[in-house]
């Protein structure tokens, strides 16, 4: 039809990457992503309230800095959220026939669309997603390769986030206790030394809370390096697959964007390089596919036929016309 013609007369990333993008369908992703949004202003707001307020201040080094990181997580962890991962456009289906191999390997059984290598299917998502680490129910989406920088981004600002609020809860208690022996009546504690019981049970919530996960950043966070020094997504990893080896710089550049930078740590929009790259694997896949369901036409054109089954120069059942439509 003629808007199939104008899809795909456009380049993949002009079509669905530039249409609103949430991923609706998985309940548990859902409530952990707005559950993590609620965790951070919950420990911004003890912060603030109970502990660098009082001690040194809202407008102080201290808070600012913790207010920057902060702000720059919950950014990162939205713009994961809510980035198209790179899916495969929907015209881009699979041309016909193909052979039982080159159909298992570069086409989605499911949707029927091109299947790019390190691409794979998402239940959560229903679509086929290029370069596909994995879903994470905590940024309710796919990590891939739109969305892989956010999610680094995500993890090591809301690592800084717990260490810096690990640090400043135990300063305050180590701080008051070592000195409460030089306040008298006459010469009373200051607020942040004498708390009231809420204030106690929302800093120990709040330790309970940066421990936590600092521990989960910081592992996510050396898995995804392994995953980028190894140029192997994490289900590619799973499946025995290994990626071609390259000099982990590379590997970042294809992560980050372009040469090391300050937009390296900042949640911008996917680079023009990035969309090229994202444009030419599609590209050369769909080419690819085109050309091997050409031979294999030719293939099928060309077998003798003997009642309606191919057959081989050896006299043996070929099965080409059984694979015609690429089933099995």
């Amino acid at each position: 039809s003629g808007e199939t013609n104008k899809k795909e007369a456009l380049p993949p990333d002009q079509t669905e990457l530039r249409w609103p993008w949430w991923v609706t369908g998985d309940c548990c992703g859902l409530v952990c992503a707005f559950v993590t949004n609620i965790l951070h202003f919950f420990a911004y707001y003890v912060q603030m309230k109970y502990v660098i307020g009082p001690w040194y201040g809202t407008l102080s080094y201290s808070a600012i800095g913790y207010s920057i990181v902060m702000l720059l997580a919950v950014i990162s962890h939205n713009m994961c959220r809510f980035t198209n991962p790179g899916t495969v456009p929907l015209s881009f289906v699979a041309p016909t026939p193909l052979d039982v191999d080159t159909r298992r390997n570069y086409v989605c059984k499911r949707s029927h669309v091109i299947k790019p290598p390190t691409a794979h299917y998402c239940r959560e998502a229903r679509r086929v997603v290029v370069r596909m680490d994995h879903y994470c129910p905590w940024v309710n989406n796919v990590v891939g390769m739109f969305t892989q920088k956010y999610f680094l981004l995500f993890l090591l600002y809301t690592f800084l986030c717990c260490v810096f609020s690990g640090i400043t809860l135990t300063s305050r208690a180590w701080s008051c206790s070592r000195q409460s022996r030089y306040y008298s009546r006459h010469n009373p504690k200051p607020s942040f030394c004498n708390p009231e019981p809420h204030d106690v049970i929302l800093c120990v919530i709040n330790f309970v809370e940066a421990l936590l996960f600092v521990l989960f950043t910081g592992c996510m966070g050396a898995d995804q390096f392994e995953a980028i020094s190894k140029n192997t997504p994490y289900i590619d990893r799973l499946q025995g697959i290994k990626g071609r080896q390259r000099p982990i710089c590379e590997n970042l550049r294809d992560v980050f964007g372009g040469r090391f930078s300050l937009t390296w740590f900042l949640p911008l929009p996917p680079s023009r390089e990035a969309r090229a790259s994202f444009n030419k694997m599609l590209y050369d896949t769909r080419a690819h596919l085109r050309k091997e369901a050409q031979k294999y036409q030719q293939e099928i054109d060309q077998a003798p036929t003997v009642q309606g089954e191919a057959v081989d120069h050896a006299g043996g059942s070929n099965g080409a016309l059984r694979r015609r439509n690429g089933s099995g």
